[in-house]
């Protein structure tokens, strides 16, 4: 993506991000060099950019100046070069966007650039997936306990400069699943995969690992381990570093698996919560939240207990099941304690990121804790993932936003809600083909994904493709017939091809749901779309009073394109603190 394509706004904060660095800061002449030829390209006078104007605007050259007898601004555009190259290695290696200046020409180009973290630069040969271990314990609920051992190996492993580990998510996407090593190490982009099995009885623990090379399918290292459940950490620690001596990988020395509490019981309950998170469904919400009370309970310093209840409250905020305004603050003083605890957990920043964009609106901050949480956890990719889609996209950035998501997805390459985001992002970009792309691969490999129906259904909505959206809305309320949303979303589809009818007898469907249990304005506003603003108007004010967090993309996305010359629109838009944008760019 070029220049001319981007926001001047995106260009120029890369612009300062470069000058303010401390690569930059003994170099006053070549930040001035750079800082006059970018701002003169956005400006559209690229192409007065000549060795003879530069050395005058510049260097102080006088009128009488000769760029044949004084080789100065040939000499520092070298320098300049040199010296941006050396920022992106080091400070900017994370940076969304490159600046850089092609040999012969003194006209900036900037480009997005695919994020490259600190110990995640490398190729297939320095990565590895951690497969789920298999639970061999007579007790199916000591699932648990075996889904959370891989988690944890996946969080050391995570810590290995020069490492690159799949996320936990995209290896559950494997869970249960006939095992073609070669064929996961070739998806994933791996050198090798670990595999194991945990075997659990009373207080005695047995844990097998292998660690398989994805070449041949020969075992690299293998170790089987019988002990005390109290020995779990140790052996966690055991295991990361045998794979980092098998792969050859220069070790710190230091510890791997950081212990946050001492307390086992803590700690079980604690991996129950992560559990019953990922499920991602209204009753695995409200089940972890109660483990993670009772982790706290055990030990109130258990930092990552914090960061995960902060956590579960923002999903319930973002997926409707109750209202924002009432989980905001829980979600926020969860966070906060998990950063008093431990001012350098990485998840807790993420937390507080999404919440002052999605919840508070408050954008400084929101991209304060999201960059921090990269910069503390590089590999992690829902810091990357809600950087893009809560901020970034919300800031008109779009396609910082989706230099950022395919972070996520490098780091994350089977996480199905990261691709469909992918898409949703491609939607804004009004990219819908290249957006439904994305969405043809989630159903590719879960043909359940219901958020992947919703955004694909959205997508041919925006091209006026009714009975394809229709279609689309339909699948998902087959699959989640008690939800409000594909109702809503229904509703919209058909006002717009003109039913009023069915659009009518869905309304109604919903104003019935609302007696029953909580249905979200933001939902009553979109069954209203295209039909009766006043109304949408009406139930979007009501949704921003809740601090309904889906409000933070209104801005961006196409689906609030027949409001958008309405002042009441613009009125909505500012209190969010965002300006107000075409459709397209902010």
């Amino acid at each position: 993506m070029h220049t001319n394509q981007l926001s001047a706004e995106s260009i120029r904060t890369q612009l300062s991000k470069i000058l303010s660095s401390t690569t930059f800061a003994r170099s006053g002449r070549l930040a001035r060099f750079l800082n006059f030829t970018v701002e003169q390209t956005i400006q559209g006078h690229g192409d007065h950019l000549k060795e003879f104007v530069i050395g005058i605007e510049v260097f102080d050259k006088g009128d009488a100046y000769d760029p044949r007898m004084d080789p100065i601004v040939r000499v520092e555009a070298r320098r300049l070069r040199e010296k941006l190259k050396k920022y992106y290695q080091t400070e900017g290696r994370e940076d969304p966007l490159n600046i850089n200046f092609p040999t012969g020409t003194y006209v900036p180009v900037v480009e997005t650039r695919e994020w490259i973290a600190p110990g995640d630069s490398a190729a297939a040969e320095d990565a590895i997936a951690v497969l789920p271990f298999a639970n061999l314990s007579s007790e199916p609920d000591n699932e648990y306990f075996s889904d959370g051992l891989t988690e944890e190996l996946i969080n050391a492993l995570t810590k290995v400069e020069g490492l690159r580990v799949v996320a936990w998510s995209s290896a559950f996407q494997l869970k249960g699943k006939t095992r073609d090593i070669r064929k996961i190490a070739e998806q994933l982009k791996v050198r090798a995969v670990l595999e194991g099995s945990v075997r659990r009885t009373g207080d005695r623990l047995r844990i097998t690992a292998q660690l398989v090379s994805a070449g041949d399918g020969s075992y690299l290292w293998s170790e089987t381990y019988e002990r005390a459940i109290t020995d779990v950490f140790a052996v966690q620690d055991e295991i990361s570093a045998s794979i980092v001596e098998a792969l050859r990988i220069k070790l710190t020395g230091r510890s791997l698996v950081k212990r946050y509490t001492e307390n086992l019981h803590a700690y079980h309950l604690y991996l129950k919560g992560r559990f019953q998170w990922n499920r991602r469904t209204e009753e695995g919400f409200y089940k972890s939240l109660v483990f993670y009370e009772q982790a706290i309970r055990i030990d109130p310093n258990y930092a990552p207990a914090y960061s995960g209840m902060a956590d579960v409250y923002i999903m319930m905020g973002s997926h409707g099941v109750v209202r924002a305004i009432d989980v905001l603050a829980k979600a926020k003083a969860a966070a906060l304690r998990a950063l008093e605890i431990d001012p350098v957990l990485a998840e807790a920043h993420a937390s507080l990121g999404s919440i002052a964009s999605e919840y508070e609106w408050d954008w400084q901050t929101a991209e304060h804790h999201f960059r921090r949480a990269i910069e503390l956890t590089p590999s992690y990719p829902t810091a990357y993932h809600w950087y893009g889609y809560t901020y970034l996209a919300a800031m008109g950035r779009l396609d910082e936003a989706l230099a950022a998501m395919k972070q996520a997805h490098h780091l994350d390459p089977l996480s199905l809600i990261i691709r469909t985001c992918r898409g949703t992002l491609l939607d804004m970009k009004r990219e819908h083909e290249r957006a439904r792309e994305h969405y043809e691969k989630v159903f590719e490999l879960d043909p359940t994904f219901v958020r992947a129906y919703l955004s694909a259904g959205r997508s041919y909505l925006h091209q006026d493709m009714f009975p394809e959206a229709i279609v689309m809305f339909e699948k998902a309320r087959q699959l989640t017939p008690a939800s409000p949303v594909p109702a809503a979303l229904l509703a919209h589809a058909y006002n717009v091809a003109g039913n009023i009818r069915e659009a009518a007898r869905l309304r109604s469907q919903l104003a019935e749901c609302a007696e029953r249990c909580y249905v979200a304005p933001y939902l009553l506003a979109r069954a209203h779309l295209n039909f009766d603003h006043d109304r949408a108007f009406e139930y979007l004010n009501q949704a921003l009073e809740e601090r309904d967090p889906r409000l933070a993309l209104m801005n961006v996305s196409p689906v609030f394109d027949c409001l958008r010359r309405d002042s009441r629109f613009t009125a909505l838009v500012r209190r969010m603190g965002l300006h107000t944008s075409n459709g397209r760019h902010l």
